[in-house]
């Protein structure tokens, strides 16, 4: 956007002692005009770190937390309305409210974005154009304040609000003379971009199943872990104010937040809202500037209010859903419900670790997810944006931080192959699943720049620098990959779809490269790793991670596989791995046709295992197996994997192309009677395959749409071609 036609505006005021822990009062910012008639009205606004807008008293769109958060010296985005239905001819006010978001964070917390290179205090840039023609622009002549009804916001504790402050200033006609003429103000100091992938929005409104006195008030169940905040309803005498506090886990009758305000200090309100009443009658109110992670939330300081009179509001990124898997398992269906959940409940602009004690853009738990998120959500520009934020995040050397966006935290810890690898696997998995090669163009100089970086590391064609196989269960006898192994696999890997984006690109010396460096680690691994029939320490994740990623293949592969399912059956079909281990476990054994043996882990309610924690009340899926990790949080979606081996192994839906051109449809039977579903909008049309089993007969509910080439292959017959169209088919 140009500049030109408009200037950023604030109080003037400036971040200087980098002081936290202070009161922070939402900006109001507005302006008064006069329009004549006119056919066609836009606006675009970059308001930072967040803003709400409205136009003569009425709020502009329904999108929330806008603009998505960015290294905002690097990027900052604007995001552009059609304001027609709320101009009237003659006099009008655009109203601005602006809250501090990840741009002036005022919390002290352990990666130091209370530090960041680019905080500074809330700004506005605002242009209208009117008929085609500018006819508003933010300059000196706006009015502004910081008295108002907004009295404290900060992203990582909460938000107050004291409606005994409200005085209509969003209307025509208020007096703002007591208000200071805006102040030309620095830029963020990066690009302007228009803002693309899907606003935060509001998607969903839980309420309470059930509520009971605590020590200091009434406790909420909303019944599932979400992220958002709370909306009430309430009536409260004037001046008195009613404190919600947040959090995902109880002790006793009681919140526990100690597992989620465990890096965030100087605040004795972590993830706490409050607000005091006007009094005058139901007084509804929600935060504006900050989210929270929580299933539970306590009200202090009003009588036995009625269990509806309080809402949940499920807010996150708003992903087009497009996949959907179901089954006659309980069990499954949880853990898809489960996974889904936490990957929303961690999509707020950037791909999080969890919603609550960081809101980090964590890397390696994307990279992950990224093979079932392609299939179940529209991706693309969520990805476009996001993968951005991590070029941007990039230094010169090459190397990349674990977490993006970030204030300078992360570069020599937490980060590594892979986590480094959403840089590569993101946009690769997009391309599979859709044929879309916009977001290797992202990437491409950045990700040339990072293999210069990796080969520094390089030693006789193996790597390490990464973290290690994160978060495995506190199980005795653990045999955790070596770190050479499995940075070097992901090394590998990064290699491969490099030279497959250099092939896409039509850079034909640079995919011969890029194929012969990752032939030389993938020879590299064997030598040092693989002997025979054994891998490393013949640990679960060690023979998982060379399958998983093709290090070894054919016959010896078959050998590797067999060892690995009866190493799995000798642990009780218990996991003995870590992130890195299970993505590769489940997927290998299943490539390699042991999906009855991956099946028997996750189908199970004994520690460590997706039923347990479905056994311990969890609604979402957790970062630690344990029930009583004292550090763990309880959404985080870097065991998620599953979703996609639900998808692929047990519904059967197999994209063995790129965009489906090729697809097997491939079921797999986990009990004598049963029966499960998966479908996915693919760039051909609706895919679907519902099947059943009972006894010896399957009876499937398939729809192709044309250009796809489809294979059905069942159990001990041999695979037939499947026609495009919509019709059952009936097997005895």
């Amino acid at each position: 956007m140009s500049l030109l036609k408009g200037k950023w505006i604030g109080t003037g005021e400036r971040v200087i002692t980098r002081t936290t822990g202070e009161k922070s009062p939402a900006l109001q910012l507005r302006k008064q005009f006069t329009v004549k008639d006119f056919q066609t009205a836009t606006c675009k606004i970059c308001g930072l770190g967040a803003y709400v807008l409205h136009i003569n008293g009425k709020r502009v769109g329904d999108d929330v937390l806008s603009p998505a958060f960015t290294a905002y010296d690097k990027r900052a985005l604007y995001v552009e309305y059609d304001v027609k239905e709320y101009l009237v001819k003659g006099t009008n006010v655009v109203a601005v409210k602006l809250g501090d978001g990840f741009y002036n964070q005022t919390t002290r917390d352990t990666w130091g974005f209370y530090q960041a290179p680019w905080r500074d205090m809330p700004k506005l840039w605002f242009s209208l154009r009117i008929d085609g023609e500018v006819a508003l622009v933010s300059d000196v002549t706006w009015k502004c304040s910081t008295d108002g009804a907004t009295v404290h916001n900060a992203i990582r504790t909460g938000e107050y609000y004291d409606a005994r402050k409200e005085d209509g200033w969003r209307e025509v006609g208020y007096d703002d003379c007591g208000w200071q003429n805006a102040c030309i103000v620095a830029s963020p100091g990066g690009k302007s971009e228009r803002m693309e992938l899907p606003p935060i929005r509001e998607c969903e409104r839980l309420q309470a199943v059930d509520m009971w006195r605590s020590e200091k008030g009434w406790v909420y169940d909303f019944g599932k872990n979400i992220a958002g905040y709370v909306e009430l309803r309430l009536s409260g005498k004037r001046g008195q104010t009613a404190e919600i506090r947040y959090a995902e886990k109880l002790n006793g009758k009681e919140l526990d937040r100690s597992n989620i305000d465990c890096y965030v200090f100087d605040t004795d309100a972590f993830s706490t809202d409050k607000y005091t009443f006007a009094g005058v009658g139901v007084e509804t109110w929600k935060p504006e500037f900050v989210y929270h992670g929580f299933r539970y939330a306590e009200l202090i300081g009003c009588d036995a209010p009625p269990i509806e009179e309080l809402t949940a509001i499920f807010a996150h990124t708003d992903l087009k859903k497009k996949g959907d898997f179901q089954s006659s398992d309980e069990l499954l269906n949880w853990i898809y419900d489960a996974g889904i959940r936490s990957f929303l409940s961690n999509w707020h602009g950037i791909s999080e670790d969890c919603p609550h004690r960081e809101k980090n853009g964590w890397t390696g738990d994307a990279a992950i997810s990224a093979d079932y998120a392609v299939a179940n959500f529209d991706m693309k520009e969520a990805y476009k944006k996001w993968l951005g934020d991590i070029v941007d995040s990039q230094r010169v050397s090459g190397q990349l931080p674990g977490i993006a966006p970030t204030s300078g935290w992360g570069y020599n810890w937490g980060n590594g192959p892979a986590w480094d690898c959403a840089l590569f696997f993101l946009p690769y998995a997009l391309y599979k699943e859709t044929g879309d090669t916009a977001c290797f163009d992202v990437v491409f100089d950045a990700a040339e720049k990072y293999f210069r970086y990796a080969e520094y590391y390089e030693q006789d064609g193996l790597v390490c620098y990464g973290l290690s196989d994160w978060c495995p269960p506190q199980l005795p006898d653990l045999k955790l990959m070596d770190n050479r192994l499995s940075d070097s696999c992901y090394y590998y890997g990064m290699l491969s779809v490099m030279a497959t984006i250099c092939e896409l690109r039509g850079e034909p010396q640079k995919e011969k490269a890029y194929r012969a460096h990752a032939e030389k680690v993938k020879q590299a691994v064997r030598k040092k790793y693989v002997h025979g029939d054994g891998v490393d320490n013949n640990g679960q994740g060690a023979l998982a991670e060379v399958l998983y990623f093709k290090i070894v293949e054919g016959e010896q592969g078959k050998r590797i596989a067999k060892k690995l399912a009866e190493t799995i059956k000798a642990d009780d079909y218990k996991y003995k791995v870590g992130i890195l281990g299970l993505k590769a476990l489940l997927n290998a054994l299943s490539m390699y046709g042991y999906t009855d043996v991956a099946y028997k882990t996750v189908a199970r309610y004994d520690y460590p295992s997706y039923g347990y924690w479905k056994a311990n009340g969890a609604t979402t899926l957790w970062e630690f197996w344990e029930s009583d990790s004292k550090t763990g949080t309880r959404n985080h979606h870097m065991y998620a994997d599953v979703v996609n081996w639900l998808f692929r192994n047990v519904a059967g839906i197999k994209n063995a192309g790129v965009a489906y051109d090729v697809c097997v449809f491939e079921p797999y039977f986990f009990a004598e009677t049963c029966s499960a579903s998966a479908e996915t909008e693919t760039p051909h049309g609706k895919l679907r395959f519902a099947w059943q089993k009972k006894d010896n007969e399957f009876i499937a509910d398939i729809k192709i749409p044309n250009g796809i080439n489809a294979v059905l292959k069942l159990p001990n017959r041999e695979s037939v071609k499947v026609k495009s169209g919509k019709f059952m088919i009936k097997i005895n």
